[in-house]
């Protein structure tokens, strides 16, 4: 006697649907970032982002109320990038080092995808809309506190100088990838490689044991 549930089937079933409903989130995130980067948050229409996603408006709907909420979507996933690596931060046996290759892999893989375009369009967005600005506030706080957390970890583990001022560094760091953002997305003469080197330089100075550097001991 066949003792197969009467609802097998649809007891597997959720979880397909929820991995095929992520994947057809993921595929109207990706639409919208390429029309954001093209026509800007405001000149981007829900009817555009549909026909490159290749999905009806009402499909999209479904899964976002408006523009915002695909915003918001975009950042968070960004976010949660960010947050996978700061938690592989901590265990790395060379912390310079890899900051100077994540730098590397943000500032010249995203830079041939146009990253930086849609960063200063969600920027400008967030300047304008109190939403959008303070998801992004709360998604800056978040990465400050795990690269912080990641830093005093190396810390203990000796990785990184007992006397680096870790905050400063996490502040240096945060305002350096923010220019550069700014500089990819305007100036078509901007050298990566040139700022690679020289932030590899600064963060041996600030953060590797053993160098040292007046950003570590700032004179009174």
């Amino acid at each position: 006697m066949d003792q197969t549930p009467k609802h097998a089937t649809d007891i597997k079933a959720p979880p397909v649907r929820e991995a095929r409903g992520e994947s057809r989130r993921q595929q109207v995130l990706d639409a919208a970032a390429i029309c954001f980067r093209r026509n800007g948050f405001r000149g981007a229409s829900m009817s555009e982002i549909s026909a490159l996603a290749g999905m009806s408006t009402g499909h999209i709907y479904h899964y976002f109320k408006n523009k915002e909420a695909i915003v918001e979507a975009i950042i968070k996933r960004d976010l949660q990038e960010g947050m996978t690596f700061m938690e592989s931060l901590k265990e790395a046996d060379d912390i310079v080092q890899m900051l100077v290759d994540g730098a590397k892999d943000c500032i010249v893989d995203r830079n041939k995808l146009s990253e930086p375009a849609l960063t200063l369009e969600i920027l400008a967005e967030a300047s304008r809309n109190p939403a959008i600005s303070a998801i992004m506030d709360d998604c800056e706080t978040s990465i400050r506190r795990s690269f912080i957390e990641a830093l005093e970890t190396g810390r203990k583990r000796g990785v990184i100088a007992p006397d680096a001022r870790i905050e400063v560094a996490c502040t240096m760091m945060m305002l350096i990838f923010d220019g550069i953002t700014v500089q990819s997305a305007v100036n078509p003469l901007f050298d990566h490689e040139v700022i690679l080197k020289e932030l590899e330089r600064l963060l041996n100075q600030a953060l590797r044991p053993g160098v040292g550097s007046d950003l570590n001991h700032p004179k009174p």
